[in-house]
């Protein structure tokens, strides 16, 4: 058996984690205007013998470099800004290796 999962991507984020069954696929990407954000639908396998790996997902703007190891996923379109994101799956060994940026808060 398998099922679909939604699930809202933060685009301010420097990678997006998700913990998923292997043999996951992201099967739709859309823009969601009510919550200015990036939804993903994702079909996951439901055999409890499968292991569960990480996945990790980053939102990019248009017209935003990205480098030649991620893989393209969907993007997604903002009719109101007439402008679209973009997502791609980052390589477990680039987030681990990639300094975290953080911001000050005051």
């Amino acid at each position: 058996m398998k099922t679909i999962r939604q699930v809202t991507l933060d685009a301010s984020k420097p990678v997006n984690e998700l913990l998923l069954h292997e043999g996951f696929r992201v099967v739709k990407t859309e823009f969601s205007l009510i919550s200015q954000s990036i939804e993903v639908w994702i079909e996951e396998p439901l055999r409890a013998d499968l292991p569960v790996e990480a996945c990790f997902l980053k939102v990019v703007g248009n017209g935003q470099p990205v480098p030649l190891v991620y893989e393209y996923i969907s993007s997604a379109y903002n009719p109101f800004e007439h402008k679209a994101m973009h997502v791609f799956k980052v390589p477990e060994s680039v987030v681990r290796t990639e300094p975290t940026h953080l911001q000050a808060v005051a």
